[in-house]
């Protein structure tokens, strides 16, 4: 207990805020909730998908945990208690943890220093380092959060050189220091959510799990950067916009939708809607979660795959229909976007025979 009481006398604020079921206290005395996590044992192992329920600490937590021989570690809980709570994680070797604070919340400290506040529908990217860590956090119904630990070296073959977790996870590592490697806690987009809620539960056999479960969550740790990157968080609550402004990125929706084939520059867009172009920008990833043009290259694609399913349409005339003067650069597009080329959606839409 010596950690918790080390945070407590630091942060009097949580003495009023945050305290222990009497059972709890007593049973955690006996038991104190402590473990060593290595991040390296997980290289060691094969793949696993497993789920648990644990009985501790006056509380049970329904699990879901998913191992990756590559060195990463997924964990999604459902906690049911009655008391507020805390964990000591005894880090062996440094490693980096996405926290999702779904319904739930969480603060973290090293050494009696906060690393940050966690609210529900928040994450954040730490890097821990090799000493103790405590996280803390608040009796709520239906808590639910996941957390994703992965090694460093694993994170480093995933990330392009220029992203911007490089900096503060070099300079934390050079400290020899745990600390948060988002300069702010990201609202949970519903890209995330949904990264999630696959993760968790994969609707595919169970020889495809491994393959499913790394792609996705590779989909996740890159859609939670390229958000930190564009420093356009999701509004809390979904988005706190007044009906005037949803009602006019609706409208800047239904002319991108319409005018698919050839659609208007951002410059004529918000021209026709009477607002500028940063508001444009801003207000339009607000609402769905995508740039402008983002969203112009998804209908395409949504439009050329019904197209390639029916068959009928040979892929240079899907390719003008949908503004593209060069048919390589829409297979292209297409193969980015899905994963496949056009032509292989095509042929399994006619039954033919692939490869």
């Amino acid at each position: 207990m010596d950690s918790l009481i080390k945070i407590l006398s630091n942060n009097a604020h949580l003495k009023t805020t945050w305290s222990l079921d009497e059972s709890v206290t007593a049973e955690m005395a006996q038991v104190p909730p402590y473990y060593t996590f290595d991040i390296r044992a997980f290289s060691e192992r094969s793949f696993q998908f497993k789920e648990n329920i644990l009985r501790q600490y006056q509380s049970q937590m329904k699990i879901c945990e998913i191992t990756l021989p590559q060195g990463a570690h997924l964990m999604h809980a459902e906690l049911d208690s009655n008391s507020d709570g805390y964990i000591c994680i005894d880090v062996a070797v440094p490693y980096v943890q996405f926290f999702f604070a779904l319904n739930s919340d969480r603060q973290y400290y090293s050494n009696g220093v906060s690393l940050g506040k966690l609210a529900p529908g928040q994450m954040q990217a730490y890097l821990f380092y090799s000493e103790e860590i405590v996280g803390l956090w608040h009796q709520r119904a239906e808590d639910r959060f996941v957390e994703i630990n992965i090694a460093i070296d694993l994170l480093e073959k995933w990330l392009p050189e220029n992203d911007g977790l490089w900096s503060p996870m070099r300079a934390l590592l050079q400290r020899c220091q745990s600390g948060c490697l988002f300069a702010e806690p990201l609202t949970i987009s519903s890209y995330q959510k949904n990264n999630l809620k696959e993760l968790i539960g994969p609707m595919v056999g169970e020889q495809w799990l491994p393959l499913f479960c790394t792609a996705k969550l590779m989909e996740l740790i890159a859609r939670t950067c390229d958000q930190y990157k564009l420093q356009e968080f999701v509004p809390e609550n979904d988005i706190d916009l007044s009906e005037d402004m949803r009602n006019l990125m609706a409208k800047a929706k239904l002319i991108l939708e319409n005018r698919m084939t050839d659609p208007p520059s951002l410059a004529q867009l918000s021209a026709d809607l009477g607002t500028n172009e940063n508001y444009l920008k801003k207000y339009f990833k607000m609402c769905y979660q995508t740039t402008i043009y983002g969203y112009v290259t998804k209908i395409r694609m949504q439009k050329a795959r019904d197209f390639l399913q029916k068959g009928e349409r040979p892929i240079n005339e899907i390719s003008r229909f949908l503004g593209y003067h060069n048919p390589a650069h829409f297979s292209a597009s297409f193969k980015k976007h899905f994963g496949v080329t056009p032509k292989l959606i095509q042929q399994l839409s006619k039954g033919q025979r692939v490869g």
